[in-house]
């Protein structure tokens, strides 16, 4: 939809009203693919959807940071 109504030169203001999403959303979502093809914005959205909760919460660098913290100040787990 947006790229149709991009090639019939709509605004992103009035492309926003007609998909009633934010004129802030649908103008991220055209620079992230320049120019904007549909196609190309469905595969990145699909792999971005795919990476979600893929990545570490405790990286080792906080575990270092952390296990030096806690061996300093004699914290105990339930701290």
């Amino acid at each position: 939809m947006i790229q149709t109504l991009l090639e019939l030169n709509y605004s992103v203001r009035a492309i926003a009203r007609f998909i009633k999403r934010s004129p802030s959303t649908v103008s991220i979502e055209i620079h992230q693919v320049t120019p904007y093809k549909a196609e190309i914005a469905h595969a990145l959205a699909l792999k971005k959807r795919h990476l979600r909760g893929l990545h570490d919460t405790l990286t080792p660098a906080i575990a270092v940071f952390l296990n030096h913290h806690i061996g300093i100040l004699k914290w105990s787990p339930e701290t």
